[in-house]
């Protein structure tokens, strides 16, 4: 049986998480302010699963369903155009967390997911690849990088062994 929230609490989520026609998101700064305000925010998901979401946001409606040809789908399109930007923005961290989901979360937040779903310093030597453990190396550094600074920095600079 699936229980509902009352309606307040799906009031309160509809503001917060950009649910509303007025206050849809379309740009990048937007984004990125749901982003900070939410703490996270999934990237392509819609209505069917919990929490903030960017598809969601962009619709601006708490009932958005993603169609079976995203490709057509302005909505789609959109959402995907502005979480290119917001990864060439670099404001807030992007990562497959959960069930390997495109997740975005506020740097404030990026200590605790890490605690959560990151590798322990212990286990790092058996479940890193060399190259993951000498990226992390120069993070561990320079928390702030840019791709090309940081493939040069590690010396992982052939792109399927940076990604």
């Amino acid at each position: 049986m699936l229980k509902t929230l009352p309606e307040e609490v799906e009031a309160y989520r509809d503001r917060a998480w950009r649910r509303e026609p007025e206050a849809r998101v379309e740009t990048a700064v937007e984004a990125e302010k749901l982003v900070e305000a939410a703490g996270f925010c999934a990237t392509m998901t819609d209505a069917r699963r919990p929490g903030p979401s960017l598809y969601v946001a962009v619709c601006g409606r708490r009932d958005a369903h993603m169609p079976r040809n995203v490709q057509k789908d302005p909505e789609s399109s959109s959402t995907w155009v502005l979480k290119d930007e917001l990864m060439r923005r670099g404001r807030v961290y992007y990562a497959k967390l959960t069930k390997n989901r495109a997740t975005f979360v506020a740097r404030r937040l990026v200590p605790h997911f890490n605690s959560l779903w990151g590798v322990a310093r212990r286990s790092e030597a058996s479940a890193l690849s060399a190259d993951a453990r000498a990226v992390l190396k120069v993070l561990r550094k320079e928390w702030e990088m840019a791709t090309c600074d940081l493939r040069e920095e590690s010396k992982v600079t052939d792109r399927p062994r940076f990604t």
